[in-house]
């Protein structure tokens, strides 16, 4: 499947500039539940950021004991030998799809502390392929604390932008996107609040402290699917080459 030149560009520079720059040619907000969301343009210290080769050594803090095995009958849990095996080889393949293509790098700022975060996936090809989605946070010393991840078994396609930024309107913090949920931080807790656990509060009866996540959870598969339209490829990459 050929990408549009747009697209070529897009995968080029990263995924939220490309976004921005789409914003300013067409309209980008969504009126949802009684919130007005816009596309979160990137923040100005991404252009000071390393490249996602730079940041591989991260990937040894995801934790893949939850993952599919080969043998998806095979019920014993990974040991720790075949742990440290898969954390390896996430660093040494870094952040790439099951292609072999660059992964598209996304900087924010998830929490609102002023430092960059970024979200990227890193696939492994094969037949029965694995995509892993990631989330880090900004630290005070320059590094990279994973605070989110989630994965795909034997898909078609690569997600290129996992976690996408949206600003709502009169929210200080931005609401993040992916296929499954929402997600907002929560400062009071310190992580990050999603559609789960908003529920798991109203159940338990308590008062949320993100009205915004709770007002918008509902139509999560919504809003992702409008956010996801305006990313490149429609965010989604085919495992075959790009011709």
């Amino acid at each position: 499947m050929k990408l549009s030149l747009l697209h070529l560009a897009c995968l080029v520079l990263s995924a939220a500039s490309c976004a921005a720059s789409r914003a300013e040619t067409t309209a980008t907000s969504l009126a949802v539940g009684g919130r007005t969301l816009t596309l979160q343009a990137p923040p100005a210290c991404a252009q000071a950021q390393r490249p996602g080769k730079a940041l591989a050594g991260y990937l040894v803090q995801y934790d893949p004991s939850g993952d599919p095995k080969e043998d998806i009958r095979d019920e014993m849990p990974w040991s720790a030998r075949d742990i440290q095996r898969i954390k390896r080889g996430l660093v040494e393949g870094g952040f790439h799809y099951p292609n072999g293509q660059d992964s598209l790098i996304t900087w924010m700022d998830a929490n609102g502390d002023g430092r960059c975060d970024f979200t990227a996936s890193a696939g492994i090809g094969g037949m029965k392929a694995v995509d892993r989605m990631f989330l880090f946070l900004g630290l005070p010393n320059g590094g990279f604390r994973l605070a989110d991840a989630y994965y795909s078994y034997m898909e078609s396609s690569s997600i290129l932008v996992p976690y996408i930024p949206i600003t709502v309107a009169g929210e200080t913090l931005p609401v993040l996107a992916n296929r499954n949920t929402l997600l907002q931080w929560d400062n009071g807790r310190r992580q990050f609040a999603t559609c789960a656990s908003i529920r798991y509060d109203s159940q338990a009866g308590r008062r949320s402290a993100q009205p915004a996540l709770t007002a918008l959870c509902p139509h999560a598969q919504q809003i992702y699917g409008w956010a996801a339209a305006y990313m490149p490829h429609e965010n989604e990459l085919p495992y075959s080459n790009v011709e």
